[in-house]
């Protein structure tokens, strides 16, 4: 029987996430929203567990709110250990011929996400133990930088390296956050993969680029 354990989540983790990418990209799977993303995941991670009877997941976790006033929930808890629980973060910003993402905004949450991540794997808060953040998107300022001015703080771009313990600086603008954002004590790298450039731009070479999971540990 598959268990979660330190020895068995990035293996777990990336093979969940290529059957995902597999599904949304031939489009025998809808990909529509976030909770789209999330309800994915944990269905097809208990697959690839084998539906054991120890699998455990929790949706809106009230995690954070020591930390935050508002959207203080956990996208995702999963164990079959009590003991050794994993929390996971998910973004998809995506767009539509009518309708754009606030990029400034999302960066931001995307960082946060992160620091989140490390506040919980470093203090052990309900047994986690490690964290995942998973992104997909079918813009492509997420990925290059470009000319922004706003936000500039919140980079997300493909090859953007976070020394260990690095701090996001505050930012109370409108699409900021308020507050500053600690890093773990381990090098973040942001690699985004499935895209191609098309001139000065880039875009996802099917139909969303995928960033590979980036991992929070203590």
């Amino acid at each position: 029987m598959k268990t979660i354990n330190p020895e068995s989540a990035d293996s777990l983790i990336l093979e969940v996430i290529e059957r995902i990418k597999h599904g949304v990209e031939s489009g025998e799977f809808p990909f529509s929203s976030e909770s789209t993303f999330r309800f994915l995941f944990t269905w097809q991670l208990g697959f690839v567990l084998g539906f054991p009877p120890e699998y455990r997941f929790d949706f809106e976790w009230n995690a954070y709110e020591t930390l935050d006033t508002e959207d203080t929930f956990l996208d995702l808890l999963i164990y079959t250990d009590p003991n050794f629980k994993i929390a996971l973060e998910f973004k998809l910003p995506k767009s539509s011929p009518s309708h754009k993402t606030n990029q400034t905004q999302t960066r931001a949450k995307i960082l946060r996400d992160i620091s989140r991540l490390s506040y919980l794997v470093n203090n052990g808060i309900n047994s986690v133990r490690l964290g995942y953040f998973l992104c997909a998107t079918n813009e492509g300022p997420y990925i290059a930088e470009g000319s922004k001015s706003k936000g500039v703080q919140y980079k997300t771009y493909h090859g953007t390296v976070y020394p260990p313990g690095h701090v996001v600086p505050k930012d109370d603008g409108p699409n900021g956050i308020d507050r500053e954002l600690p890093f773990p004590s381990h090098e973040i790298k942001f690699e985004w993969q499935e895209f191609e450039r098309r001139g000065v731009r880039v875009a996802p070479r099917g139909r969303f680029a995928w960033l590979k999971p980036i991992k929070v540990f203590a």
